[in-house]
């Protein structure tokens, strides 16, 4: 039993090191360039033309991005997980204040619509002739004569102008 068990182990521990081992030559496998006859430039493993320049030992990744760059698109990449972190609430915080201030503008595009609203009904009101009233601190009420309703709706018009349009 014990046997048994200890085999298990050597197997299990040399199927790690040929993993390993095989994974770290493909990892590390050579790189070559070349440009075909229509002058496009080509990047394998395999040399299959004469004139193929050996690029040395490059992992996938930096074969990756030498081909993205060849084409002209690859994008810079962060250097970290910590990088991509820090851009990712970057752009979260920016998206928040955006978002923000499109709610702030919201709000104040409706003030400005009820405070236009109350205006026109206001100004419809000495239009139509309507008697004006004003209450004083006492609270009583006072109605305007003609040289006040002239003077109200005057500066009603000026607010109207200023602020509505």
């Amino acid at each position: 039993m014990v046997k048994l068990s200890m085999s298990r182990h050597f197997l299990f521990f040399g199927f790690m090191v040929f993993f390993l081992l095989t994974a770290a030559t493909v990892a590390t496998a050579e790189v070559y360039k070349w440009v075909d006859k229509d002058g496009k430039v080509h990047y394998s493993d395999q040399p299959t033309t004469a004139d193929a320049k050996k690029l040395g030992a490059k992992s996938r990744d930096a074969v990756s991005a030498t081909r993205a760059n060849s084409v002209g698109t690859a994008a810079k990449a962060p250097a970290s997980i910590a990088d991509q972190e820090m851009e990712f609430r970057k752009r979260k915080v920016e998206k928040e204040e955006s978002e923000k201030k499109a709610l702030v503008a919201e709000q104040d595009a409706k003030k400005k619509l009820s405070y236009c609203n109350n205006l026109r009904g206001e100004l419809q009101s000495y239009d139509d002739g309507v008697r004006i009233v004003r209450h004083s601190d006492k609270g009583e009420r006072i109605f305007l004569d003609d040289a006040e309703r002239a003077k109200s709706k005057t500066h009603a018009q000026e607010r109207f102008t200023k602020e509505c349009k």
